[in-house]
């Protein structure tokens, strides 16, 4: 059992889950043994340090967590019945952390955890909308991919500009090249 200054010190740092984080789900454990949460805690520790947490706590500091930080009770409360676990960051990029977690779970075949919903950047997910966001490319690659776009037309009047330098050579070359003949 948790002391009073125990729960007091937990709801505290919920609170602070629930205002700082970019993503938040709720996860239903049930069914997953010991040796796969721990599993999953390494896979998310490998791939990125302290910034992921996957934490089991009561439904009712989470929701007293909830109602402190200010967010309505009743938008979270039907995903807050039965085994629940936070998964959540606030440094890392959240894509990546969905990622690592629908990918875990599809690479070691299992039923659990199921994602109940999610809170992205303040905006409610359901189970589905989980599933498309792990498929959106992460934010180095989007980045990558409009850098790519922005250079593209740089790159192109680059080679055009030097196509025009290289005939004006090709033609002042066979000028010369009949002068030197005559």
């Amino acid at each position: 059992m948790l002391t009073r200054a125990q729960k007091a010190e937990l709801l505290k740092e919920l609170e602070g889950v629930f205002k700082d984080s970019s993503i938040i789900m709720f996860l239903d454990f049930k069914g997953m043994s010991v040796a796969q949460s721990n599993a999953l805690r390494s896979e998310l520790f490998k791939n990125f340090g302290d910034k992921v947490y996957f934490k089991v706590t009561r439904n009712a500091l989470i929701k007293t967590a909830i109602k402190n930080a200010g967010l309505n009770l009743e938008d979270y409360e039907k995903y807050l019945e039965g085994n629940t676990a936070l998964f959540y960051t606030k440094e890392a990029d959240p894509i990546e952390a969905l990622k690592v977690l629908v990918e875990f779970k599809k690479k070691n075949k299992l039923e659990f955890p199921v994602i109940k919903a999610g809170i992205l950047e303040g905006k409610i997910f359901s189970t589905e909308e989980a599933e498309e966001l792990s498929k959106l490319p992460s934010k180095e690659q989007l980045l990558a991919m409009l850098l790519g776009g922005l250079n593209a037309p740089i790159s192109g009047f680059v080679g055009v500009m030097g196509g025009v330098l290289r005939k004006f050579l090709y033609a002042l070359n066979a000028i010369k090249e009949e002068k030197e003949k005559q």
